[in-house]
């Protein structure tokens, strides 16, 4: 399930954005996670998005049916620079 402000990154929506971060970039992270996770891409939710710096885009995910988190980061032409899950708090 989707939290109220969760987009779920799997669907067809023609306007993603996530926080900051550019439609292209949630895109290119949610099949990075999907790659490096080995989950369907539809198993992946884009929750929240930031600009830590100047060009560079975070990206919060939520991987799988238990919504274990991850983060992603790229640059300012959308590239990967690369996704990790993050650690329990």
């Amino acid at each position: 399930m989707v939290s109220a402000g969760a987009v779920a990154a799997g669907c067809n929506s023609t306007a993603i954005r996530v926080g900051g971060a550019p439609e292209a970039s949630v895109r290119n992270c949610v099949a990075a996670a999907s790659r490096e996770f080995r989950v369907p891409a539809s198993s992946v939710v884009a929750d929240k998005g930031s600009t830590p710096r100047d060009g560079v885009y975070a990206v919060n995910l939520k991987i799988g049916p238990q919504g274990r988190p991850a983060l992603c980061t790229t640059d300012e032409n959308s590239a990967v620079l690369g996704v990790v899950y993050k650690r329990p708090e």
